[in-house]
C-alpha cells in the first residue's frame, strides 16, 4: 500500500548534489507540495506515496502503461515470458546515462533488483512483490527477472517509480547517505535537500524522453523543480492563491473554494486506484454472516462521499477500486449491499438481536456494543461519524479509535478490535489477493479452498483474457461471502495555476514531469 506517514520535525539540513549542477537561479521554476518530509529518496527502499511523488522526476522505469493500462516500451524496448510464465526478459534500451554520466545497462538494473532482495536493507517494496526471486545478466542490454510462480502483477508494478533505478556507483560511493543524495535517469536531477522544508531538483540537459506518449522528446521545459514540504492545509491553500506554489493536492473541501477562481484549473484524476472499505474481525458476532449483511446494509455511502471527499468520488459496491482493469459494475449492482436501513434492522431482528429498553440491540444477554478502529485522516474522521451514527439508528454502539498508519494497521493483527475501516491503493486486482486471500492481510479470514483458487489465478494468470475471468469471479466471490464492506474510490484532485500547461495524470496518475511548463515559456 502507498502511504502518508506524518511530517517529520527535523532542523533544516542542507544536503548538495553529488553531480556538477550551476548555482545560478533558475529563470523557469516549478513549485510543488509535498504534504510531508520523505523518509528518503532511495527508489525501491520505500512505498510511500510522498516519496514515490518525488521519485517520479528523478527516475525512469522499464515500462509506462498507456491510458488503457497496458504496459508499453520505456527503458525496456521489448520483453518476452518464459513459457512456464515464471521469468521476464527485458532488452534495455542502450545510450541511456544516469545523472553522474555513468551507463544504465544491465547490470545497473540487476542491481536495484538485488536491493530490493537485500534482507540487510529491509525494503518495504518486497513485499509488493513476493515471488521475486533474483535477478539475471543476460548480456549488458539484457535482463531476466526470475520468480517463483507467475506473477501477473509484475509488469504495472515495474511502471511505478519505487522500480526506478539507481546509480550503482552513486550508491557505492554515498552508502548509507543516498537516500539523501539520489542519481537517477530521470528528466531532473537532484541538488538539494532542506529537511523539513524543500527539495529542489534542476534540469537533466541530456535528458531524452522515451515514452511514446510524451510531448517533449527531449530536456525538460523547466530549469528547476521544487518540492515545498506543506504539511499544513491551510499554508498550501495560501501558497496556490499567492502563487508560491504551481501545483498542489488539497483536501476537497479545501479545492470547492479554488475551483471557482479563474485564476486556477482542477485536475481530475477518475481512474483513481484506491478502495474506502470496512473489514470485519471474523470473532463473534462477526463470524455471523448475518451480522456482517445487516453491516453491509446499514452503511450510508452517499453520505461518507460527501462527507469525507466533498463528491469528488463514486460510490463503490465492489470490492475492487473502480478504476483498476477488471472492475465490473454489474457485479456490485447484484451481488452489492446498497444503503437499505430498513433491510438491515430486518437482518439484525431475524439473526435475533432485538432492541432492549435503551435502545441497544442486544442477543443472548450480550449488547452490541463494538469497537471501530481506523487510521487518523481529517477523510477517515468524517467517513467514521457517518458509520457511528448510521449503526447508532440500528441500535449498534460503536466506540471509534484512530491511530497513525504505524500503530493502526499492525494492531489488527490483535484482538480487542471488531470493525476496522481501511484505505489501500494498488494499480493491479492483485490487490484483491494480497488482502483477502485467505487468511487475509490480517490473519483472520476463515479457510475457503473456492476463493484460495480464484485469487491465486488472479495472482498467476498471464493472458489478459483469461484473468479478467478470474477477476470477475473473485469480486462475485467476496461479495457472495461478505469479506468486506466496499464504500467508495474517491478520485485525485490537483489544483494549479491555470497557465500551466501538460499537466496530465497517466494511467498511475504520474504527470509526465518533463512535459509540464508555463503557458509564457
Amino acid at each position: 500500500m502507498l502511504t502518508r506517514r506524518s511530517a517529520l520535525s527535523l532542523p533544516a539540513l542542507g544536503i548538495a548534489a553529488t553531480c556538477p549542477i550551476p548555482a545560478t537561479a533558475a529563470s523557469k521554476e516549478l513549485r510543488y507540495r509535498l504534504i510531508e518530509d520523505p523518509e528518503s529518496l532511495y527508489s525501491g527502499q520505500s512505498v510511500s506515496l510522498t516519496v514515490n511523488t518525488a521519485l517520479n522526476f528523478l527516475h525512469d522505469r522499464l515500462i509506462y502503461l498507456d491510458a488503457q493500462g497496458r504496459p508499453q516500451p520505456w527503458l525496456a524496448e521489448s520483453w518476452s515470458f518464459s513459457e512456464d510464465s515464471k521469468q521476464i526478459t527485458f532488452r534495455l534500451r542502450s545510450g541511456t546515462k544516469f545523472h553522474d554520466g555513468t551507463d544504465f545497462d544491465a547490470a545497473a538494473a540487476k542491481a536495484h533488483f538485488d536491493s530490493i532482495l537485500d534482507p540487510r536493507l529491509a525494503s518495504p517494496a518486497r513485499g509488493t512483490i513476493a515471488p521475486l526471486e533474483s535477478c539475471d545478466v543476460v548480456d549488458p542490454l539484457t535482463i531476466r527477472v526470475n520468480f517463483s510462480r507467475p506473477f501477473a502483477a509484475a509488469l504495472i508494478l515495474f511502471a511505478a517509480p519505487t522500480f526506478g533505478f539507481n546509480s550503482p556507483t552513486a550508491v557505492q560511493r554515498a552508502g548509507r547517505q543516498y537516500g539523501r543524495r539520489p542519481v537517477g535517469t530521470g528528466p531532473y536531477m537532484f541538488r538539494s535537500w532542506s529537511a523539513g522544508s524543500e527539495i529542489v531538483l534542476v534540469r537533466n540537459p541530456r535528458y531524452r524522453q522515451l515514452r511514446a506518449d510524451a510531448v517533449n522528446k527531449g530536456a525538460p521545459f523547466a530549469d528547476q523543480i521544487t518540492l515545498s514540504v506543506l504539511p499544513e492545509e491551510g499554508v498550501a491553500f495560501s501558497a496556490l492563491q499567492t502563487g508560491e506554489l504551481s501545483a498542489a493536492e488539497l483536501q476537497t473541501d479545501t479545492v470547492e473554494r479554488l475551483s471557482r477562481d479563474r485564476r486556477f484549473a482542477v485536475v481530475l484524476d477518475e481512474k483513481a486506484k484506491n478502495l474506502f472499505f470496512l473489514e470485519f474481525s471474523f470473532r463473534p458476532p462477526f463470524d455471523d454472516r448475518a451480522m456482517r449483511d445487516a453491516i453491509s446494509h446499514a452503511i450510508d455511502r452517499e453520505a461518507i462521499l460527501r462527507a469525507s471527499y466533498s463528491g469528488y468520488g463514486v460510490v463503490n459496491l465492489n470490492p475492487l477500486s473502480s478504476g483498476i482493469p477488471g472492475y465490473d459494475p454489474a457485479i456490485g449492482a447484484s451481488h452489492g449491499t446498497p444503503y437499505d436501513r430498513a433491510k438491515a434492522a430486518a437482518l439484525l431482528d431475524e439473526a435475533g438481536w432485538r432492541p432492549g429498553a435503551n435502545g441497544i440491540r442486544a442477543k443472548d444477554g450480550r449488547e452490541a456494543r463494538f469497537a471501530l478502529r481506523s487510521y487518523a485522516s481529517p477523510q477517515t474522521d468524517r467517513a467514521l461519524a457517518v458509520i457511528q451514527s448510521n449503526l447508532s439508528a440500528l441500535g449498534i454502539q460503536v466506540s471509534v479509535s484512530t491511530g497513525d498508519w504505524g500503530t493502526f494497521y499492525p494492531s489488527l493483527l490483535r484482538e480487542g478490535w471488531d470493525m476496522a475501516l481501511n484505505r489501500w491503493t494498488y494499480s493491479d486486482p492483485q490487490v484483491m489477493t494480497n488482502l483477502f486471500r485467505p487468511p487475509g492481510h490480517r490473519r483472520n479470514l476463515p479457510a475457503d479452498a473456492e476463493l484460495t483458487a480464484t485469487l491465486n489465478a488472479v495472482e498467476s494468470t498471464l493472458d489478459p483474457d483469461t484473468r479478467d475471468r478470474h477477476v470477475k469471479d473473485a469480486q462475485r466471490l467476496l461479495l457472495e461471502r461478505r469479506l468486506t464492506v466496499p464504500i467508495l474510490t474517491s478520485h485525485n484532485v490537483t489544483i494549479i495555476q491555470a497557465g500551466l500547461q501538460n499537466y496530465k495524470p497517466d494511467y498511475l496518475n504520474w504527470v509526465i514531469p518533463g512535459d509540464v511548463r508555463m503557458g509564457d515559456w
